[in-house]
């Protein structure tokens, strides 16, 4: 029987993309021919190395996608865009769409039967995404024109219209139908979710009007942790803070610091819990982590600040990939954390943590405290009380069972969510 062919538009290297290297492989192993299609060189290399096929897309659509910032180039883009789908319309059965709201990765899914994977932090709660990305703006004409031509013409979210810019509309032109620009609300087939609150925060929005059917699996970026994590030994921690350039004989306290810009308000806070965790333990060992994207000058304040403080620090800024992530995590006697998807693996592995909402800065401030997957603190004496809880053998088991509840709603313990990607595919084939 011929192999069903299945289309992964990998379009450019990008840390929360890293699962589609694993999922493809799988994929290959369990009988399907795999072809990614890419913009980027990194990718392309990648898996060149690989049993699955690699291209690049069109040179003509690189070039548009590369500057669909201009009005001009992203109409051609469109138009180019659909006359590529014709040329390959007959060369897939199935595709995977990393997100789905991008005009390339939305003629795709428009095009062939298709799956979304999401694996981030946002859509845990109804409330705070409609409150975080609600439009300020009245938009007038938009409501006079949905009313005289009976269209829906604003994104909205549970009938809450949402932030857009002039490019909502032009893609709406070319044909976008998707609700909004919250993922999932695009008409895709499939889309697999990271816990159980996360699917049923998506039917509350709506999204199961769509008949878009939804499989909580966990996230396939973390396969192999859980079992990473058993055999993570005493050795493994003291070898991990050596390559990191501190003490091993110190205890290691980690924060993965997420925001691009950091405001006067957050430099602050991250101040505060520095000085709280140094005041508690004169020799602990500091270790902060950027996201990629931020900015070398906040870097720098924070490398400042901590060399005032202490020598016993580490800064890693780049993207290193989330197995790094781990090893810092499971090294540490606790992260410190008030957002990002690091938390995740905390809770995944049982690592303790701590979360903070010192000073409101606007920007995911109660994560984990909505999550209930922490000691949530918003003084920095509750910060010292929960680094003396650490050390008491109770308190910590209490709250490795709230980490416990807390994967089950936004992040389940899945030693493999590529696999149960792969079941979803093959169900699809067999139905």
């Amino acid at each position: 029987m011929k192999k069903k062919r299945i289309l992964i538009p990998h379009l450019e290297s990008y840390y929360l993309f890293e699962y589609l290297f694993e999922l493809s492989n799988s994929l290959d192993k369990a009988g399907y021919e795999v072809s990614i299609l890419t913009a980027d060189k990194e990718v392309f290399d990648q898996f060149n190395q690989t049993n699955v096929h690699v291209d690049y897309i069109p040179s003509i659509i690189r070039l548009f996608r590369k500057r669909s910032g201009n009005f001009v180039v992203r109409i051609l883009l469109w138009i180019f865009g659909y006359m590529w789908m014709f040329k390959i319309k007959n060369r897939y059965d199935f595709a995977i769409i990393p997100w789905d709201n991008k005009p390339l990765w939305y003629l795709i899914l428009k095009q062939f039967p298709s799956l979304t994977v999401h694996n981030t932090t946002n859509l845990m709660d109804l409330d705070f995404e409609i409150e975080s990305y609600k439009s300020p703006k009245y938009h007038k004409i938009a409501k006079t024109l949905e009313q005289v031509l009976k269209i829906k013409l604003l994104p909205r979210l549970a009938g809450v219209v949402l932030k857009h810019n002039i490019w909502w509309y032009l893609d709406k032109l070319f044909g976008m139908k998707s609700e909004n620009l919250v993922q999932g609300f695009s008409g895709i087939d499939y889309m697999t979710v990271t816990g159980n609150k996360m699917k049923d925060v998506l039917i509350e929005a709506g999204l199961n009007r769509q008949k878009t059917k939804i499989f909580p699996i966990g996230n396939p970026s973390y396969d192999g942790f859980i079992g990473y994590s058993k055999d993570f030994t005493k050795i493994n921690k003291a070898t991990i803070k050596k390559s990191l350039e501190l003490h091993d004989e110190s205890d290691l306290y980690s924060m993965f610091l997420s925001p691009s810009f950091f405001s006067k308000e957050q430099v602050d806070e991250v101040t505060i819990i520095i000085e709280t965790v140094l005041a508690f333990d004169s020799k602990a060992s500091l270790c902060l982590k950027f996201h990629p994207k931020t900015e070398k000058r906040f870097i720098e304040i924070f490398d400042n600040l901590l060399s005032q403080r202490t020598s016993r620090y580490k800064i890693i800024s780049g993207s290193t990939g989330d197995k790094v992530n781990l090893d810092i995590v499971l090294s540490s006697k606790c992260i410190i954390q008030k957002q990002s998807t690091v938390g995740f693996i905390a809770m995944m592995t049982s690592v303790p943590m701590i979360s903070y909402n010192l000073i409101e800065t606007d920007y995911y401030d109660d994560m984990y405290k909505y999550m209930e997957a922490s000691w949530h603190c918003e003084t920095a004496t509750e910060v010292t009380n929960k680094l003396s809880a650490l050390n008491d053998l109770e308190e910590v088991q209490k709250l490795r069972g709230k980490q416990q509840t807390a994967c089950s709603n936004f992040c389940l313990r899945n030693d493999s969510a590529t696999n149960s990607i792969v079941e979803i595919i093959d169900k699809h084939f067999t139905q």
